[in-house]
């Protein structure tokens, strides 16, 4: 892997938390340099959908607070 390419991972923390998770994806930044493009996208989308995730998440809980403290009441 090029050396500008893994300084920029390591000054990227939550970048590279995620390649520990995700580590085949160093196979790819080894094979070709253009790849760091594709993965921040690739990291960009999976982080939008953690998000959006976690957010339905809120909703679904609230929800299911508000049902039970109607049956309690």
């Amino acid at each position: 892997m090029e050396l500008d390419i893994l300084l920029k991972i390591k000054s990227n923390k939550k970048l590279y938390d995620y390649l520990h998770s995700h580590s085949y994806y160093y196979r790819y930044l080894n094979r070709d340099r253009n790849f760091y493009d594709k993965l921040l996208k690739i990291y960009k989308k999976d982080n939008r959908n953690n998000n959006i995730n976690k957010f339905n998440e809120v909703i679904d809980n609230a929800e299911m607070i508000s049902n039970i403290l109607k049956v309690v009441e």
